[in-house]
């Protein structure tokens, strides 16, 4: 290929695919679930810009989730999730709201805007205390470093994720608590 714009990518590491098996998670630690270097508090917004909100302070955590539903809204590979305690974001604007039960039993609502339909944030019946905004409407995302992975059994076999980011071949208690 001769595009002067093209440049070939730098030498991948070794594939790193979710085997389930790192130290934290068979320990059951928190592992590498330590808060990110974000700067304390920001803006973001849908596509359109219908929907804005406002967050204060740092995250709790950042992950993400390879969930099937997760790679659905997202239309990707994984959700990438900024978790806050729900009193530290201020939302404005009109939210359209989509209800599912997950793993069978518990409830999730996923927060889109009407107009654009651009994914804005998750909230679950099992930690009410907290909401994630998607990690791709922060107006500034360059400090975004995602500690974890959730549901990696369903993740695609061509994603090779950094190794300090801990896997989880599913959803285990405590990840955003």
């Amino acid at each position: 290929m001769n595009d002067p714009h093209f440049a070939p990518p730098a030498r991948l590491a070794p594939n790193r695919r979710c085997k389930y098996d790192s130290v934290a998670a068979r320990a059951g630690g928190r592992g590498g679930l330590t808060m990110t270097e974000t700067k304390a508090g920001g803006t973001g917004g849908c596509l359109c810009g219908a929907v804005r909100y406002q967050y204060e302070g740092e995250p709790l955590r950042v992950g993400l989730c390879q969930c099937d539903r997760c790679q659905r809204q997202s239309g990707s590979a994984f959700l990438i999730g900024v978790i806050f305690p729900t009193e530290a974001v201020t939302i404005e604007g009109p939210l359209a709201t989509y209800e599912a039960t997950v793993d069978g039993q518990h409830r999730l609502w996923r927060h889109f805007c009407p107009m654009c339909g651009s994914a804005v944030s998750i909230t679950l019946d099992r930690f009410p205390t907290i909401r994630s905004l998607m990690g791709g409407t922060l107006d500034d995302k360059r400090h975004l470093k995602p500690t974890f992975s959730v549901w990696c059994s369903s993740g695609q076999p061509w994603l090779t994720l950094p190794p300090e980011i801990v896997l989880y071949p599913d959803y285990p208690d405590g990840t955003f608590g």
